[in-house]
């Protein structure tokens, strides 16, 4: 059977029997026979989603051993909306549950093969049962973000992301990352990937960057960028629909679709916009929701309590200032309303930009306010996307004489758009005529504006980029290479709603640090006048707000008195039930005596990710059990923690403590004052990849086993990755496994580890792995490689910089680090002098091997050796 015959037969199980279109096909045989991935430009509706089932179906065909050319591992969709990248989310978890289901039978077709060969390519020992064929993770706004992708860079992955949070990590400044992870998430996002960036037309400056880096990597297990699009029509070496596919029935009705545009002008933009959006949206009532379209929240709020006001009539609103959890109640609440089904109990669709690019509704009727032609042409793809009604109709509400009229005489009008955007679209409508169907508009001559002119990346920048052990004295703003000027998002605050602040500043300071904000409870908003008053409604209750932030890759939390505190990228929390919601929504409304409460969502996680708890227990109860182990590492503390939960009535919890698994599937931190209560923070590391478990080994795990472990694991990574062109042979990382952790033997680093008899790579319950000067190992580690590897600068630089340190440079010198060991082996001790001494030489070696490997490629090397080390560590050896 052929590959494309294989992939129909695939495509059509996990797709509920639907067949694949003919483009479709072509792309799977393009990358199937070249490993390289072209650009896509084919109208909504087409099946773009497909990327999803055409990634993992190549990478279990190369796994089983049926193709030549090498796929890469990992997929990021990079979307332009929070509320897509949960839908793309969504989209790829579905295929996840389905492969996983396949994967249990013996016999059966495509998708069962291809799990049991997907299965194969992880290489961490599961918790229980097997490891799934498929990891799907979420890449989006939060403070404490699920990392469970930087754990097996062998498996295949999906990561759905936004752009400034893949795009930070291709520049190695990862927003929400700390600077020790930095070359660990550069590596696997950037190296043997391949990213999809959604509607590229709204992000061309991420295009060219990712592109500048993708040509700045070996070919082999490189980063591949594709720029997919719906309102441009194919280019030369872009894939798209051909004759064939519009010879398919169904297809040629998506694309075709009866969608009548009709404008409907106002003289007065801001007193008859809102009211005449509402009054056209109950016109177009009666057959299945109606999808309101309008440009910003504020009037977004005054729609939806307009079309609800009597309760006649259903409505629901969707936007930007609402929680993951929000959606993800609001998918429980109308189930099917966010999909092509559809809810025949909902009215009226309101939302801002949250739902315009991607999302696949399949509305009867619309209507918009106006907006650029892009954004037009993407909400129109929302309407009648089946092409199963036969007639719908785009109404879109606008300024009379909009198409002929003088831009700078509308400066604000239509925010947070510029007027001449506006006047083009208007224009554009002008000519399209009377359907906006996607055929028509990518045959249109769509408007987009003209972009600035600005410094490419060069390489001195990628190096210096680069340099993430260290604050640099002006930090470079990986912003200008991400974003056009015009394109940036603006200032956003995230929202998060917490119990508990009412207790002792002291408490609430450390369980916030200790069980940062998830994506899931984050709404956004811009920094100005609402969130201002959002501040304000807050501050005049009896509990005071906190800002959390992040500096130098440090998490930070501190008392907000005012909303002047506030900064770009805080998050700010807010006590639970604060009354700061209208609609749903976050934003204190207009009218006095109408706010709703926030309330506190840390437990509602979605898709049954990992959980994070938090909950008051008496002190005194707890301090006994402290004084035994102050990290609460151990077996014998966590057994009578729980006695603790079940006298306060948290039975569930205490039950967790008994039984999990392993001491590093949970993370325990006891959070206390002078008070009589304290807080205690339980988070399940069971689904995440944490770089150091607080948790101690069951037992004592010595440095020789735990290096060997590492080393075996790292040679098993190998055999699965199945790497091409990596830059480096399996000797020399299977020596830098062999050797990564030798600084430990320090005896200081000992002595604090709770070491007696023999030399540990782990501490025991209740110690540190530090030095007592907060020092750790990398440094002495990388003399012991330069030793064992008779120089070798990969290898020295491997152990050296593999956690992050050492990139570039180090700051200690040779007798710091040595410490007066008096039985420092001499030759460790020489190359300790050689490497760091006054005239020192690791940071010279290490820039002529970034020079020839490149940022990135390097960087995925020391990320393959942390990840042998995490799985290993995470699995208590």
């Amino acid at each position: 059977m052929s590959t494309v015959a294989r992939f129909a037969e695939f495509f059509a199980t996990v797709n509920a029997g639907a067949k694949p279109y003919p483009w479709q096909c072509d792309l799977v045989e393009h990358v199937a026979a070249t490993g390289r991935w072209p650009d896509i430009a084919a109208p909504t509706g087409s099946g773009k989603s497909a990327v999803i089932d055409i990634h993992v179906f190549l990478v279990a065909e190369h796994a089983a051993g049926r193709l030549d050319a090498r796929p890469p591992r990992r997929l990021v969709l990079v979307a332009p909306r929070r509320v897509l990248v949960d839908d793309q989310f969504e989209r790829a978890s579905q295929l996840a549950r389905v492969l996983h289901e396949a994967a249990g039978r013996s016999n059966g077709p495509p998708p069962a093969d291809a799990a049991r060969v997907l299965r194969r390519l992880f290489t961490s020992v599961p918790v229980e049962g097997e490891n799934p064929p498929l990891a799907v993770w979420r890449l989006r706004g939060g403070v404490s973000l699920d990392n469970g992708w930087r754990y097996e860079p062998a498996a295949c992955q999906i990561i759905c992301a936004t752009p400034q949070m893949w795009g930070s990590r291709l520049l190695l400044r990862g927003y929400r990352a700390s600077r020790a992870s930095r070359n660990l998430e550069a590596g696997m996002l950037c190296q043997d990937a391949v990213v999809v960036i959604d509607e590229a037309h709204l992000h061309e400056r991420l295009v060219d960057t990712a592109r500048n880096v993708a040509s700045r990597s070996p070919v082999g297990m490189g980063l591949q960028v594709v720029a997919m699009s719906a309102t441009r029509p194919p280019a030369a070496g872009q894939h798209g629909l051909t004759a064939a596919d519009l010879e398919d029935v169904g297809l040629a009705g998506r694309v075709r679709a009866p969608r009548s545009v009709e404008v409907v002008e106002v003289t007065d933009w801001r007193k008859e916009a809102a009211k005449t959006v509402s009054d056209r949206a109950r016109q177009a009532a009666g057959d299945g929701t109606v999808g309101v379209f309008v440009n910003d929240v504020s009037m977004a709020l005054r729609v939806a309590a307009d079309l609800g006001e009597g309760g006649e009539r259903t409505v629901e609103l969707v936007c930007g200032r609402l929680r993951l959890a929000d959606v993800a109640r609001l998918r429980a609440r109308r189930p099917g309303l966010l999909t092509p089904t559809g809810n025949d109990d909902v009215d009226f669709l309101v939302s801002t930009q949250s739902l315009e690019v991607g999302v696949d509704l399949d509305l009867p009727a619309m209507v918009t306010t106006m907006a650029p032609a892009a954004a037009l042409a993407q909400r129109a793809g929302r309407l009648n996307r089946s092409g199963s009604y036969p007639a719908s109709t785009f109404a879109v509400v606008s300024l009379a004489g909009l198409s002929s009229a003088d831009p700078a005489k509308l400066k604000g009008l239509f925010q947070p758009y510029e007027p001449p955007e506006l006047v083009a679209a208007a224009r554009w409508l002008d000519d399209l005529g009377e359907s906006i169907s996607p055929d028509a508009v990518t045959a249109s001559s769509l408007p987009l504006p003209e972009r600035p002119t600005l410094p490419a990346l060069r390489e001195v920048d990628l190096e210096t980029l680069g340099m993430t052990s260290d604050v640099q004295a002006a930090e470079p703003d990986p912003a200008l290479y991400l974003e056009d000027p015009e394109d940036a998002a603006g200032a956003e605050v995230g929202i998060v709603a917490r119990r508990h602040l009412e207790l002792e500043r002291e408490v609430v300071h450390a369980a916030l640090l200790a069980c940062p904000p998830r994506p899931h409870e984050v709404a956004t908003m811009r920094l100005g006048k609402a969130l201002t008053r959002v501040v304000d409604a807050v501050l005049r209750g009896e509990v005071a707000p906190w800002a959390l932030r992040t500096h130098d890759g440090e998490l930070e939390a501190v008392v907000v008195e005012d909303a002047g505190d506030l900064r770009t990228e805080d998050t700010l929390v807010v006590p639970h039930d604060a009354p700061i919601c209208t609609s749903g929504v976050v934003g204190v409304p207009e009218r006095a005596g109408l706010a709703e409460p926030l309330d506190d969502v840390l437990e509602e996680v979605p898709d049954d990710g990992p959980s994070d708890r938090v909950v008051p227990l008496p002190s005194t109860a707890v301090a006994v059990v402290v004084a035994q182990d102050a990290v609460l590492g151990s077996r014998a503390a966590r057994t009578a923690l729980a006695a603790v939960l079940d006298d306060a009535d948290h039975p569930d919890l205490a039950r967790l403590l008994r039984r999990h698994r392993r001491l590093t599937d949970l993370e325990l931190r006891w959070c206390s004052g002078e008070g009589t209560t304290g807080l205690l923070v339980v988070r399940d590391l069971r689904r995440r990849a944490e770089q150091t478990p607080s948790a101690a080994a069951d037992e004592a795990v010595t440095v020789d086993d735990h290096q060997a472990a590492v080393e075996q694991r790292l040679g098993t990574l190998l055999k699965v990755l199945e790497p091409e062109n990596l830059g480096a042979d399996e000797g020399q990382l299977a020596l830098a496994a062999r050797i990564h952790d030798e600084g430990k033997r320090h005896p200081r680093f000992q002595r604090r580890m709770g070491a007696i008899d023999v030399e540990l790579a782990k501490p025991l319950p209740g110690h540190v792995p530090d030095r007592g000067d907060g020092w750790r190992h990398e440094q002495l580690s990388a003399a012991y490689a330069a030793r064992a590897s008779a120089d070798d600068p990969l290898v020295v630089s491997l152990v050296a910089s593999h956690h992050g340190r050492g990139r570039p440079m180090f700051d200690r010198g040779d007798d710091d680090l040595v410490d007066g060991w008096a039985e420092c082996p001499d030759e460790v001790r020489e190359w300790a002098a050689r490497l760091f001494g006054a005239l020192g030489s690791y940071e010279l070696r290490r820039a002529r091997l970034q020079r020839r490997l490149g940022v990135h490629r390097l960087a995925l090397l020391e990320a393959l050796l942390r990840c042998a080390d995490m799985q290993v560590s995470r699995e208590g050896g």
